[in-house]
């Protein structure tokens, strides 16, 4: 206050003596006045920690040391079960190589590792129940992609499909891809299995539309929600917003929804070293990563608070920490690198808006 009364008394000063001065004079008192009212109505503090080196304020110690223990406690008790049923060896220890070496079959073996996959979902769930987080996230984010679906600028019958087409998609937990019927099946429970792995720990979420539709499937691997173990129920329900809005946002892509081409060049904007051919395989990625971060704002908007608001970001970003990046670029990963991605979410104006933290461009 001491520096803003400094200001004002400045420019009051200044104003006496107003029909002396030159037009320079009042463009400098008129700038100096309008430093001051940004300072008074938009202080310094509501800059959020997280924007400097968001791949170090959102990665360092993002998952609890009971993730482990969970992991690797379920994973024992999984096996003991899959031993006792198949009769394997003692020393059978669930590995790629241990099933190749114990299951010659190679359709016994999927089947087995499949199974493996279940009991091990089903084990890491009695210690942290994380179906029940999925749910709750996923009727908050259902509500928030709706309401963007709404707002966007289509004729009444491309809003109507994407509406469809989001009422139509579920996300289904391990069990329930492997225990329930429907369409496509074989197609999901095999994509499950080689995303999540025998042991359930990939950390993946993926969204499919199996046979053409009409409905869409969205799972994430128990490796991703345990991410989430031991930490608030804010936190973990945050921690899935994200990653299942960019899921839903393939759903509107595959009912041939596109974004502002605008948007996606001033995101890409930083990638001018690399060729146009690799920055085209990573845009409907990088455009289901801008809709999602924008779900993300409009979350992270319900509370006041900019600490909250802080907190809630770093819970929803931080599984991109963990996803294994591919360097070159002529891998067939169709994702920015995770630093990018996490670079992407605060170019965007809405954060710059919510967090006041973004340096541009503002897309």
């Amino acid at each position: 206050m001491k520096k803003l009364s400094v200001i004002l008394a400045i420019s009051l000063g200044l104003a006496a003596c107003a029909e002396k001065d030159s037009d320079y004079a009042r463009k400098h008192r008129n700038k100096t006045a309008e430093k001051a009212q940004a300072e008074q109505t938009v202080p310094a503090a509501r800059s959020a920690p997280i924007c400097e080196t968001p791949e170090i304020n959102i990665c360092e110690k993002s998952v609890l040391p009971i993730v482990a223990d969970i992991k690797k406690n379920g994973l024992q008790a999984a096996l003991k079960v899959l031993k006792a049923e198949l009769s394997l060896p003692e020393d059978f220890d669930g590995s790629e190589e241990a099933f190749k070496k114990t299951i010659t079959d190679d359709t016994k073996r999927i089947q087995a590792q499949r199974r493996l996959l279940v009991l091990a979902d089903k084990e890491y769930r009695t210690i942290y129940n994380y179906d029940e987080d999925v749910k709750e996230a996923t009727e908050v984010v259902h509500k928030l992609m709706m309401d963007f679906v709404k707002n966007e600028k289509l004729d009444e019958d491309g809003r109507m499909g994407l509406v469809g087409a989001l009422n139509t998609t579920v996300v289904q937990s391990v069990s329930q891809t492997f225990e329930l019927s429907y369409q496509g099946k074989d197609i999901v429970t095999t994509d499950m299995a080689v995303a999540c792995g025998s042991d359930g720990q990939g950390v993946m979420a993926r969204s499919l539309r199996p046979g053409g539709g009409p409905q869409g499937v969205i799972f994430i691997c128990p490796g991703q929600l345990l991410l989430n173990a031991g930490k608030t129920k804010v936190e973990r329900i945050a921690g899935l917003v994200m990653a299942l809005a960019h899921e839903m946002t393939h759903q509107l892509e595959f009912r041939g929804f596109e974004m502002d081409n605008r948007v996606l060049s001033c995101v890409n904007a930083d990638l001018a070293d690399k060729s146009a051919k690799f920055i085209e395989s990573k845009n409907k990625e990088t455009q289901a990563d801008i809709i999602a971060f924008r779900i993300l704002n409009k979350f992270l908007a319900q509370d006041k608070e900019l600490s909250v608001q802080t907190e809630k970001a770093k819970a929803a970003l931080s599984w991109m920490c963990h996803l294994d990046d591919k360097e070159s670029e002529s891998d067939s990963s169709t994702h920015l690198d995770s630093k990018s991605r996490l670079k992407n979410f605060f170019k965007l104006k809405e954060t710059e808006d919510l967090l006041g933290c973004s340096k541009g461009p503002r897309c």
